[in-house]
């Protein structure tokens, strides 16, 4: 065992801060085991006010296995754009000083297996267990739809439930990984009690895997004991089982079908196994034996591998008992317990539960707290999917309205190799803003002044592009090095680049990472800049010194060249250097005007293309055309000792 390794994990303590130059995390707390090691609640100090997450640090055993941490950073890599708000969140994957560690949205720690082995699961009611069920089949279904594969590693250890958001699933394509170091794992995962007879064969396991690991679980939770155990043989999944207590006798046939020993009999996917088992009436008493009479459940699409790609409440609205209202009402029914389940484990976990909760719960509301949402910082990570940041409003801004604070604000890095990173990038929420000259500063082509509403989640480069990260492009694709005019490479943002030589490395950091890679475009931009203000410049309507690179803006660098990026403060929503230090290529063709200008955030495509617009003015420029709403045009492959460029990200939105 590497006994570096083991000093840097004896050397974690409550406020120590760790994690490599670009993104530090300041540990708080350790938290439960986990299967790979040691969870530890957190704070992200990389963002301008510190932001909690849940630190995962594996085992010594584990780091001291050579390939363990690649193989894990190549899965979660694999998982990062996974869509669904009860998927656990990972944030990005980090080495420091020999150890390797990954960052995830904050857990509460407490597991279905902590639940199951206290006795608390048996004090869920009804409704709160088809809550977590539905919630666990949703997560399910996400991953079967985005990857075509299914989780394969359901167990109570990777099930977190949070008490204000409900359940949290982690491990989805895990069982490789794990199977390979199973011996050295600290704490053994149960998923072999909950897996289904085929998972006993070398065969590829398809959706249906995931239906006899769910029904499991149901099992589980309703009997109050498992239907096998981890030790149980292939041959040990034919015997015959009992019916578990509190569900009923056709609930009794669904489930049976689920477990079923032949694949092709169960349910096609974990939703329609939720369809099957809760839209049917009751009409016996829970537990109660089936009759012979009784017709078998079917599955529906037998001869299928692959999962439903309906959204979970489309799938669950889109159920089919003998009346409309009857439909809605389930679905009315599943939407409630599921966001129920999170608070009535906070009232039971939680040793003070605030009155105004307690009222919410006795009332049988609900209230739902944002936590995140794609954080995926540095390396590689899980992408937002149908949230926002933690904080920012699902409405969007009004014109002129308060930009969200920044610490509210999502940053993240991505990493393909030990050496290679994508800029930093900032999310971005939705909103809409007055794009334009709003004071009469401006020129001609800053008119007529329009809303644009930006209704999609993006991120956007935390600083512009450096020579740190420009070289690694230009070394890997073989073309020359931009000329630095003697002022320093490294952190010093890239100059003597062409829209052309912009737009190319977006798509080589596309090409690399995996992930939509784009330059902004010029909506999104001055959105970005004016971060939710209406004044000449973020921080007001004058001229103040240090706040930008310009020639007459009061920094040591104005007039002279441009500044190492982030020098000087970001504005609300956390990005630096909008205003001034080097211009800035987006997307668009040039207009000469806004009339006929897309007003949904997306780039202008028609007008003049031998010209591209540039942004946010440049050292070398004065105040005036440093504003939020100044623009000017130049063809795409002309180049210039002030011309920088920053990019953004498409990420995923409901």
């Amino acid at each position: 065992m590497d006994s570096a390794i083991l000093k840097q994990l004896g050397a974690l303590t409550p406020e120590r801060v760790i994690g490599p130059e670009h993104h530090r995390f300041r540990l708080k707390e350790p938290l439960s085991p986990h299967i790979l090691g040691q969870l530890w609640r957190a704070e992200d100090i990389s963002t301008t006010t510190p932001t909690p997450v849940t630190l995962l640090i594996p085992s010594a055993q584990l780091l001291s296995r050579g390939g363990f941490a690649e193989r894990l950073r190549e899965q979660l890599n694999r998982n990062r754009s996974l869509n669904d708000p009860h998927a656990a969140r990972c944030y990005g994957l980090f080495t420091w000083r020999g150890l390797f560690f990954t960052s995830w949205e904050p857990l509460d720690s407490l597991t279905l297996a902590d639940m199951l082995r206290t006795g608390q699961a048996r004090k869920l009611n009804k409704r709160q267990k088809q809550g977590m069920v539905t919630q666990l089949a949703q997560a399910l279904e996400a991953h079967l739809s985005r990857a075509a594969q299914p989780h394969a590693t359901l167990c109570p250890e990777l099930i977190y439930i949070n008490r204000h958001n409900g359940v949290r699933l982690m491990g989805y394509g895990w069982r490789p990984l794990l199977e390979s170091v199973f011996e050295q794992l600290p704490q053994r995962p149960g998923y072999h009690a909950w897996q289904p007879p085929e998972a006993f064969q070398p065969s590829r396991l398809n959706a249906r895997a995931d239906v006899y690991a769910l029904a499991a679980l149901i099992y589980q939770l309703y009997g109050g004991k498992p239907a096998f155990t981890a030790e149980d043989d292939e041959e040990s999944r034919l015997r015959e089982l009992k019916a578990p207590g509190g569900i009923s006798r056709e609930q009794w046939m669904v489930l049976q079908s689920a477990l079923s020993a032949d694949s092709t009999q169960r349910p096609a996917s974990p939703l329609e196994l939720v369809r099957q088992l809760y839209d049917k009436p009751a009409t016996s008493e829970p537990g109660a034996e089936p009759t012979p009479e009784a017709p078998p459940a079917t599955a529906q699409a037998a001869d299928s591998d692959r999962p439903t790609t309906a959204s979970p409440r489309r799938a669950l609205l889109n159920w089919q008992p003998p009346a409309w209202s009857a439909r809605l009402a389930v679905a009315l029914a599943l939407f409630t317990s599921g966001l129920a389940l999170g608070y009535w484990l906070g009232w039971q976990t939680s040793p003070a539960v605030i009155p105004e909760t307690r009222a919410l719960l006795a009332a049988g509301g609900s209230r739902t707290q944002r936590t995140e949402t794609a954080a995926r910082p540095a390396p590689a990570s899980v992408r937002p999917p149908e949230r926002e940041p933690a904080g920012l409003a699902e409405a969007p801004l009004a014109a002129g309205q308060d930009a969200p604070p920044a610490d509210n604000l999502t940053a993240f890095r991505d990493q393909w190799a030990p050496d290679r990173y994508a800029p930093q990038m900032v999310v971005i929420p939705k909103g809409r803003f007055r794009m334009g000259d709003l004071h009469g500063h401006g020129d001609d082509n800053e008119y007529p002044i329009h809303e644009v509403i930006i209704a999609h989640t993006f991120a956007l480069s935390r600083h512009e592009v450096t020579f740190d990260e420009y070289d690694q492009f230009a070394t890997d694709t073989g073309r020359p090095l931009p000329d630095d005019e003697g002022w320093g490479r490294g952190r010093q943002p890239v100059i003597n680049v062409s829209w052309e030589d912009a737009r190319a490395y977006a798509a080589w950091l596309a090409e690399q990472t995996g992930e939509p890679y784009r330059l902004p475009t010029e909506a999104e931009w001055e959105y970005s800049a004016r971060a939710g203000t209406e004044t000449l410049y973020w921080w007001g309507d004058e001229v103040t010194a240090n706040m930008a690179v310009c020639d007459g803006c009061g920094s040591e660098w104005g007039g002279r060249q441009p500044a190492p990026v982030g020098s000087l403060p970001a504005n609300p929503w956390g990005l630096h250097d909008l205003n001034g230090n080097v211009d800035e290529w987006v997307q668009d063709c040039y207009a000469p005007s806004y009339a006929g200008a897309p007003i949904d955030g997306t780039a202008q495509t028609q007008g003049n293309c031998q010209h591209r617009v540039m942004r946010g003015g440049s050292w070398f420029d004065i105040p005036r055309l440093v504003r939020a709403a100044s623009r000017y045009r130049h063809p795409p492959d002309s180049r210039r000792n002030s011309w920088g460029f920053r990019v953004a990200l498409d990420l995923p939105n409901p």
